[in-house]
């Protein structure tokens, strides 16, 4: 996702046995080959990634080309050893603290390495994170939660969206299938952050824009190419803000 435009850059299809880590790659070449990125504005970006895309090769690899890394670490042997070793615990929610460690790792730049600990009814568990930042632990761990709000949005999108009812069998299909949902999502991410602006209905996610202000009843009169007039219908709870905020449309 592209902060705070909420739109999405690209979407790669694998099969669904696919690990995470051999992905990385090919999404960070097309990713500069998008945005024509320049190698000397890569220090600028920062790849904020789970624990699927956090190998060790994968994070010297983005290092290497001069990006900062905020990458949670995928080996849970390697997360209890290094809370074993944590002096000193500070605490970032009543159930989850962080302490700094020492990076097991020599990697190309320099790298702070965080565990953090969260409480669960099995008792405590441990992960870690690999950060080239500057920041101290608790910034450190709020910054990596933020990515939440992408999984967010992943998730309104299949809801919205109905993917769970939409199947494609071959691989063609489901190519064209995935282009076709990126365009709906950056169309009413646009809707969004354009129209609905400043409005009630900016707070209004993937999920209720198509399942409560999409389905509204109505038509449109057009004459010529020309738009004369929009009628929703007047019960509906969202047609009065519809009808307002439409008309930036053709403003």
């Amino acid at each position: 996702m592209i902060y705070p435009y909420g739109e999405t850059l690209l979407s790669h299809l694998y099969p669904g046995s696919q690990h995470s880590s051999p992905c990385l790659e090919p999404a960070v070449t097309t990713f500069e080959q998008r945005l024509l990125l320049p190698p000397q504005h890569r220090a600028k970006v920062i790849w904020r990634l789970d624990g699927g895309f956090g190998g060790d090769d994968n994070i010297d690899w983005l290092l290497a080309r001069n990006y900062h890394v905020l990458v949670k670490g995928h080996s849970n042997r390697r997360a209890a050893k290094l809370a074993q070793q944590v002096k000193r615990w500070l605490p970032v929610r009543t159930d989850k603290a962080v302490g700094r460690v020492q990076t097991p790792v020599s990697f190309s730049r320099p790298v702070n390495t965080f565990v953090m600990g969260h409480q669960t009814r099995q008792g405590w568990q441990y992960s870690y994170l690999f950060s080239s930042l500057k920041f101290h632990s608790l910034p450190t761990v709020l910054l990596y939660e933020q990515r939440g709000a992408a999984e967010t949005e992943i998730r309104a999108d299949k809801s919205g969206l109905a993917w769970s009812k939409r199947r494609k069998h071959k691989r063609e299909a489901q190519e064209v299938w995935i282009i076709l949902t990126d365009r709906v999502h950056n169309y009413l991410a646009w809707l969004s952050l354009n129209i609905f602006q400043d409005s009630p209905l900016a707070k209004y996610g993937l999920l209720r824009i198509c399942r409560d202000l999409l389905r509204t009843p109505g038509y449109i009169e057009m004459k010529e190419g020309q738009l004369l007039s929009v009628k929703l219908l007047k019960t509906s709870p969202h047609a009065a803000d519809l009808v307002a905020w439409l008309g930036r449309f053709w403003e």
